[in-house]
């Protein structure tokens, strides 16, 4: 299973045993937004199920930084906006890290460059 297109902010593909995620938003140092959360929660749970699935790899695209937290950028812009993404964001994000911490396969992060957050 792969998700691949130009623009994709995360991918998604098997290797092997192995499930990968890429985080692809280089330019924004790989910043999380809440469309990569809500991509990488539901994969990593079908992972977790799959029999043929032994272990989960992270890992950050563009070499610079592996993650640098939640994207504060698109939270400032949506708070000016009368959004309530911030809440959004934040809460399944915190999910996100839960189901990452309680995962019942290894779950291994490829962390090189700067590395913020959860």
């Amino acid at each position: 299973m792969s998700v691949h297109t130009e623009a994709a902010e995360v991918l998604l593909e098997r290797r092997g045993c192995a499930g990968v995620i890429t985080l692809n938003r280089p330019k924004f140092l790989n910043a999380l937004s809440l469309n990569m959360i809500r991509q990488i929660y539901p994969q990593l749970k079908n992972w977790e199920q799959d029999p043929e699935t032994f272990l989960i790899i992270i890992k950050g695209a563009g070499g610079k930084a592996f993650c640098a937290g939640g994207d504060i950028k698109a939270i400032s812009e949506a708070k000016k906006a009368g959004q309530s993404m911030t809440q959004d964001l934040f809460r399944e994000e915190y999910i996100l890290n839960n189901a990452i911490a309680s995962c019942q396969k290894p779950y291994v992060a490829l962390i090189d460059g700067i590395t913020m957050g959860g």
